[in-house]
């Protein structure tokens, strides 16, 4: 039985993307995925016509953030990007972009003046506590907003922090509302730093990849040195011996010095016979997955014409509108137009009741939709392994086992999707080094 240098569990794009860096930095990885495709959810596929991803995906801090880094050290294949542009808020029948900074809040008239004026008061503070170190990552939005604000601000409130976690306003903790790159400043004044939040333009460098998600797991797998990396689909893991460090699957047995495990944290201890800590076994069992709807409908013409996309306060469940065909028209056949929508699921959902009642929500924002339906299609998906609120508790990437690792979006809680994965990724590898394990 031979033996690799690193065994990868899962094909998602946590994995790929540390067998991509593990590969380049000489060692021999093999990697195994149950699916029959590689990416997870973040992939592309056909459906009529059309080209879907799996869920709607903006790749966020493209400019200096993790996936950057990775990019510049491992890619041999650039994915192409372009601007995401503005998000919008549709609130009480109107259209405003979203107030990013103070300056924002001053036009944003969806909401009313007194509400703005209390909002900009306790952004100050929130700003002024997080600058000077205190911890938020336990203060909810709900614990910082007092009564008698309109329903149409709480509304709103409370569709940006599951448009953020997955969860309401008393479950979203405050930190995750100031988790930006460009909220730090290398000044070491705090007002400086304060300016950082309260004035600067946010989402500048969001983006859409050309070609659709799949391009990042084409341009990974395109970019793996082959005499290095292995992979293997439709290969289930079954059992995993870290004592004797093999591991049993649908495809045989295989034998590691280095187990990394991508798939659900929660899920490890089902494979690895009880061999786990019972403490540990513990905090992973409170891992909480997001669950949520992608809604995608073809249109036979183009009705969004924004540059950007749409967050729909009035709709009920809360909905994200990506037009996607509108940074890639090949995406859709010419002349259509293919736009996703997005919701987040209810604990316990009935999925025919969701998916009736999301596109119910659809026609009554915008009616002229209905009638432009070309190809309607749907996804349930889990797009991100772990819910931030404040009582998360995120698996780290190091475990009690020795030579056994956890990457993917339940063990980092900073931003969302490919950017989420990639700070787990980019952790991962310090923590091998500082290991010596590379």
């Amino acid at each position: 039985m031979e033996k690799k240098d690193f065994i990868v569990i899962g094909g998602g794009v946590s994995g790929l993307l540390s067998a991509l860096a593990l590969g380049k930095e000489g060692h021999d990885v093999l990697v195994l995925e149950k699916e029959e495709h590689l990416g997870g959810v973040c992939r592309s596929y056909r459906v009529e016509g059309y080209q879907v991803d799996t869920g709607p995906h903006i790749i966020t801090r493209v400019a200096q953030g993790p996936l950057k880094h990775l990019i510049d050290n491992y890619f041999d294949i650039i994915p192409n990007f372009t601007p995401h542009g503005r998000y919008y808020v549709v609130l009480n029948n109107r259209v405003k972009p979203f107030p990013w900074n103070m300056r924002d809040w001053v036009s944003f008239d969806l909401l009313p003046q007194t509400d703005r004026m209390y909002l900009m008061k306790t952004l100050f503070s929130i700003s002024y506590l997080f600058n000077k170190g205190e911890d938020l990552s336990k203060k909810s939005v709900a614990d910082f907003i007092g009564n008698g604000l309109s329903q149409s601000t709480i509304r709103f409130l409370n569709c940006m922090s599951y448009f953020m976690t997955g969860a309401p306003m008393e479950k979203t903790p405050v930190e995750r509302f100031i988790d930006s790159e460009h909220y730090k400043s290398q000044s070491r004044g705090v007002l400086d730093k304060i300016y950082n939040i309260l004035m600067k333009e946010g989402a500048q460098d969001q983006v859409y990849p050309k070609g659709g998600v799949q391009s990042i797991i084409t341009s990974i797998i395109s970019s793996l040195p082959k005499k290095r990396v292995e992979i293997k689909t439709g290969d289930e893991v079954l059992r995993i011996n870290h004592a004797e460090k093999t591991i049993e699957s649908t495809g045989g047995e295989y034998r590691y010095n280095t187990l990394i495990y991508s798939g659900f944290a929660s899920d490890l201890p089902k494979l690895t016979e009880n061999n786990l800590p019972e403490n540990y076994k513990h905090s992973l069992s409170r891992l909480n997955r997001i669950n949520a709807l992608t809604l995608w409908l073809g249109l036979n013409e183009k009705i969004f014409n924004r540059e950007g996309s749409e967050i729909w306060v009035d709709s009920n469940p809360y909905t994200w509108v990506v037009p996607v065909s509108n940074y890639d028209p090949n995406l859709s056949p010419k002349g259509k137009q293919l736009v996703g929508f997005a919701f987040s699921l209810p604990h316990g959902f009935n999925e025919n009741k969701e998916r009736k009642r999301s596109l119910k929500s659809i026609y009554e924002i915008n009616p002229k939709i209905e009638e432009k339906v070309d190809m309607i299609h749907y996804q349930m998906l889990i797009p991100e392994k772990a819910v931030w609120t404040i009582d998360t508790l995120f698996a780290d990437v190091k475990t009690p086992m020795d030579s056994l690792y956890l990457v993917g979006t339940d063990t980092e809680g900073r931003s969302m999707g490919v950017t989420r994965a990639s700070y787990s990724v980019k952790k991962l590898l310090s923590n091998l080094r500082e290991d010596k394990v590379i």
